[in-house]
């Protein structure tokens, strides 16, 4: 098994280029009784078009992390950057989808998907054609005039990222979308995900606890340690890109989870 630092960016076809930056980041939360240390001293860089999976034990500030580059909170000290600019608001080149679902449930999956389009007052004819481009890459073309109330969960989470996608931004931030969802759904949504990114490249930040999605999903695995946050460490898998849940099975997975493992036991 090759180490942590001899795996660096091997399965990234393309050439490298830093789209985000963070820089010795930490943030805290103050209340009348207490500061609390959410974040301290992160240091990372996301390439452009990278999928890249954070991940770590519950309240380590996977999600604080997430919400700071998505421009919601802002770091105590340290900077983001996303294209040399600093980041110190929300912006919608940084689309968010939450572990819960965020579907409008008085509009149909064509209306969601095409909604974050017609916020940015595009034609009609370019909101159909961009609704239909991505409710067939998520298969649901079948249920376009379908409402929230009529789909399974999985199907709403499918209309969340599509929506996501549909806005044509640069960076896809998902904090654990699959968290509230069965296994076999679960599953075949990571399958189904890693599908649209490899047609529909984006630079996608992924906040999960779930060492094997994250090590399925990944081009790089950030593991963070408890509170405060920091990273402990950063796998760079060497899978294919065109994987299938079979390589759960695989050695090389297996020697990964139990590396992962190991150190999440530690820190704990």
């Amino acid at each position: 098994m090759q180490s942590i630092q001899a795996i660096t960016n091997h399965n990234l076809e393309e050439s490298l280029e830093t789209l985000i930056s963070l820089e010795d980041v930490s943030l805290e939360f103050h209340t009348k009784m207490k500061t609390v240390k959410a974040l301290h001293e992160v240091n990372l860089e996301v390439e452009k078009n990278e999928f890249l999976c954070v991940m770590g034990p519950s309240g380590c500030g996977k999600t604080t992390l997430l919400n700071a580059i998505a421009g919601m909170l802002h770091p105590t000290s340290g900077k983001i950057e996303v294209e040399g600019k600093v980041v110190n608001k929300p912006s919608p080149e940084r689309a968010v989808v939450f572990q819960d679902d965020a579907v409008f449930p008085w509009m149909t999956v064509e209306d969601n998907i095409g909604f974050s389009l017609a916020m940015q007052n595009k034609s009609k004819q370019e909101i159909k054609q961009k609704a239909e481009y991505y409710m067939d890459l998520v298969g649901l073309t079948d249920f376009r005039h379908a409402w929230p109330k009529q789909l399974s969960g999985g199907m709403k989470k499918r209309v969340d990222i599509a929506r996501a996608y549909a806005a044509n931004p640069k960076v896809l931030l998902l904090d654990e979308p699959f968290g509230p969802l069965d296994i076999m759904t679960k599953e075949y949504l990571q399958e189904e995900l890693r599908k649209l990114w490899l047609k529909a490249p984006r630079t996608i930040i992924f906040i999960t606890h779930d060492l094997e999605e994250a090590l399925y999903l990944g081009d790089r695995v950030v593991v963070m340690t408890p509170r405060p946050g920091k990273i402990h460490s950063v796998y760079t898998p060497d899978f294919a890109k065109d994987r299938d849940l079979s390589i759960k099975t695989s050695p090389s997975f297996i020697e990964y989870r139990k590396q992962i493992r190991a150190i999440l036991k530690q820190e704990a």
